[in-house]
């Protein structure tokens, strides 16, 4: 594995409420019992500043600070004052560990190899997207995606299987080829 870049970038599709949080959480939990390590780039895209999970580091930007790093208890808490494109942000996390996973969710214009969730028929237009592992539907309803596997949300234990084997693949591709 190269030092710091990631060995497979996936990308999780879904309109607000389609359980793209609980599905990258899923897929980490099922990628860790392999021994696979992820990181996550999420892109907040509300106006508002998402909520502080630090009060210091909080005030330390409020101040006038460009970036906080907070460390205690085995945690980095790392708050940057700046607005980043998604690859300064790769740039970044291969900066702060090597991963095996990186998932990325809320860059809705990057094509990368992607999951969609698709909430009801509403959400089709996330059909247009290139390099589609897989869809999961909370109800059934045909999408026209032949070659593309298809799951109900409430198909847990399938679709966690499916993606995470097409995870590793990607994954033990991406390390054949640079070796």
């Amino acid at each position: 594995m190269a030092m710091g870049h990631p060995n497979c970038i996936v990308q999780i599709v879904g309109y607000k409420n389609a359980g793209k949080t609980t599905t990258i959480s899923k897929l980490i939990a099922a990628l860790e019992q392999r021994n696979l390590t992820s990181t996550v780039i999420k892109h907040h895209g509300h106006s508002s500043v998402p909520p502080k999970a630090r009060y210091d580091s909080e005030r330390f930007i409020t101040a006038g600070a460009k970036a906080s790093f907070v460390e205690g208890g085995g945690e980095v808490s790392i708050q940057l004052k700046k607005e980043m494109s998604l690859t300064e942000l790769l740039h970044l996390q291969s900066l702060v560990m090597t991963v095996d996973v990186v998932f990325v969710e809320g860059f809705k214009d990057t094509i990368l190899p992607n999951i969609v969730l698709l909430r009801d028929q509403g959400d089709l237009s996330l059909m247009n997207r290139a390099q589609t592992i897989g869809i999961v539907q909370r109800e059934r309803f045909d999408v026209d995606r032949k070659g593309t596997a298809v799951f109900l949300r409430n198909e847990e234990e399938a679709w966690i299987s499916y993606f995470v084997n097409q995870i590793v693949e990607m994954r033990n591709e991406h390390v054949q080829n640079h070796l």
